[in-house]
């Protein structure tokens, strides 16, 4: 969801160009002719038409912010609660603006950025525990834990990396990656104690592991949530 309501309001402002833009055209022709017969009337015309293109662009672009921001339409509603969600970038904008020079934050923020690199909608659970592997190899105890939830939504597995505040407080960099509820619930926690290497075992020996190994994941978010 990298600046999702950023790709939202572009492609919003690109679609007004393109229905206004038989008077961009006629503005750019306009300029082209009156520069070239030396006509000031011409150019001045033509500068007024691609004015109004992007001042009409601009002007429905606020109009589509704004019935995002209040319309009660199921779409609408999807979008806004996707920008909302925890892994949204203005979920993590926000932690930044309270908690920005935080070493902890900053340390969980660039390993969001490594999982977001190697993770994509699609992805098995087994390519979530290698991608925390790869971002745990050089840590000999990495603060892990590895859950699996059963709620009336479905099942979701989760492995968590710990980003000490330094004042007792964690940011915990989370990749959840849900499925369609099994026929029985599944429930379980492990945390990781001096052995990376069995802590990783005992995840891919797990219930819920077993579980994503016969069926396709549904959703993938990776976010940071802060403790405090």
């Amino acid at each position: 969801m990298k600046n999702f309501k950023l790709l939202v309001i572009l492609s919003g402002f690109l679609s007004a160009l393109f229905r206004f833009g038989i008077f961009l055209l006629l503005g750019i022709i306009l300029v082209v002719i009156g520069n070239a017969a030396r006509a000031q009337i011409c150019v001045a015309v033509g500068i007024a038409f691609i004015a109004f293109t992007f001042l009409a662009s601009i002007y429905d672009v606020i109009l589509m912010v704004h019935a995002m921001n209040t319309s009660d339409h199921p779409a609408l509603a999807d979008i806004r609660k996707a920008m909302e969600s925890a892994d949204s970038e203005a979920e993590m904008d926000k932690l930044m603006s309270q908690y920005g020079n935080d070493p902890g934050l900053i340390e969980a923020r660039s390993a969001r950025f490594y999982l977001q690199e190697l993770l994509h909608e699609g992805c098995s659970f087994e390519d979530v525990i290698k991608a925390y592997e790869s971002l745990g190899q050089n840590e000999e105890t990495p603060p892990l834990e590895y859950s699996c939830i059963t709620d009336e939504d479905g099942l979701m597995l989760f492995l968590t990396w710990s980003f000490d505040d330094r004042n007792g407080e964690y940011f915990q960099l989370r990749t959840c990656l849900s499925y369609d509820k099994p026929p029985k619930d599944i429930n379980e926690l492990k945390l990781l104690n001096d052995d990376k290497a069995k802590f990783f075992e005992a995840v891919r020996s797990s219930k819920g592991y077993g579980y994503s190994c016969d069926n396709e994941g549904r959703e993938l978010k990776i976010y940071v949530e802060y403790t405090g």
